[in-house]
């Protein structure tokens, strides 16, 4: 008993928190705020599954919102009804034209083609570390945007995919939440994500303890893959559309940052992060647009981008190791590993 509340008790927690604040501000919002509120959700996703990779190894990875951009087209090419399918994609393969499948499985399956693409990645990146392994993630990114780019005959190109069916409710953002920090959780808790928080810490002595850094590595990423071809496919069937510019540098370097600015060492400043910085480019949204609070004030183009660089600055400064401090959140005293 001891042993699962010690795995489950820190996601179990967290996704308490994170359902029953949800729920109560999605219960009394307007419908401008509820969309926030699921965008946030979906944000906790991605970052969760940035830190499986980056927070447990301590390696940078720029190019995990590929796996992202992988996930939006898988699903909304799934989801989307044939009859469309052969009017915005007629010349992609009949099988693919010939199918549609419920929202769940369409996700699932769009994580699962993440971690197929993620294996062969996972071999050479897991060898490099440092500033080589943050290079290599970037090329990754840009790679695979000019493929996106480019594949009109199954992507459209930059025009992108439209029309796609709108299935993610908050029901379904808190269901995939609530497996992306089981996952997370378990993983750090697991003889796997142990060795490879101890690489982190001193990779020197971990290699010389018999760890396998490069393998422990490798399994994080295709981990990290899937729970962000996962939050991909709810972000395009959020939408409604998905284009390469959307997963690109911007959003990668939100994703950081919210990570950064939440704790990279736990799992709680993943989602902490994720909820801060969603909170505050809610606000700051509506300061640009001068609709705050309906009031009519002058709007302030570019506020929330200026805004996110201070606070990311400050926390660097100030916070290295960000609002938890590499701390849990759990119902009993515990701190992070």
């Amino acid at each position: 008993m001891n042993r699962l509340a010690g795995r489950l008790g820190v996601p179990l927690s967290l996704f308490a928190l994170v359902a029953v604040v949800a729920t109560i501000v999605y219960a009394v919002s307007p419908n401008s705020l509820q969309q926030a509120v699921i965008v946030i959700l979906i944000n906790i996703v991605l970052v969760v599954g940035l830190y499986v990779f980056t927070g447990n190894s301590g390696v940078y990875s720029f190019g995990q919102l590929a796996f992202a951009m992988l996930g939006a087209y898988v699903g909304g090419l799934l989801v989307m009804p044939t009859a469309l399918k052969q009017v915005q994609v007629p010349n992609a393969p009949e099988f693919l034209r010939s199918v549609t499948f419920v929202p769940a499985a369409a996700v699932l399956i769009a994580g699962l083609v993440a971690v197929l693409v993620a294996i062969p990645i996972a071999v050479p990146l897991s060898r490099i570390g440092g500033l080589s392994a943050g290079l290599a993630t970037v090329a990754m990114l840009i790679s695979m945007n000019v493929v996106a780019s480019e594949w009109s005959d199954l992507t459209r190109g930059r025009r992108g995919l439209s029309s796609i069916p709108t299935t993610t409710t908050l029901t379904w953002a808190l269901v995939w939440v609530l497996v992306a920090l089981v996952v997370a959780g378990v993983h750090q808790t697991s003889s796997s994500g142990r060795q490879l928080r101890a690489s982190r810490d001193d990779e020197v002595a971990a290699a010389a303890s018999g760890v396998w850094i490069s393998l422990r590595r490798g399994q994080a990423f295709i981990l990290s893959a899937f729970l962000n071809g996962v939050g991909g496919a709810l972000f395009g069937m959020f939408l409604g559309s998905v284009s390469p510019s959307v997963f690109y540098l911007d959003y990668t370097f939100i994703v950081i940052a919210m990570l950064v600015v939440g704790g990279a060492r736990s799992l709680s400043g993943a989602v902490f992060g994720a909820v801060v910085v969603g909170v505050l480019q809610e606000f700051l949204r509506r300061v640009e647009d001068g609709s705050l609070l309906g009031l009519d004030v002058p709007s302030r183009p570019g506020l929330a981008n200026v805004a996110l660089g201070v606070l990311l600055v400050a926390m660097l400064l100030r916070r290295p190791h960000g609002l938890t401090g590499g701390r849990e959140l759990c119902w009993w005293r515990q701190r992070a590993a």
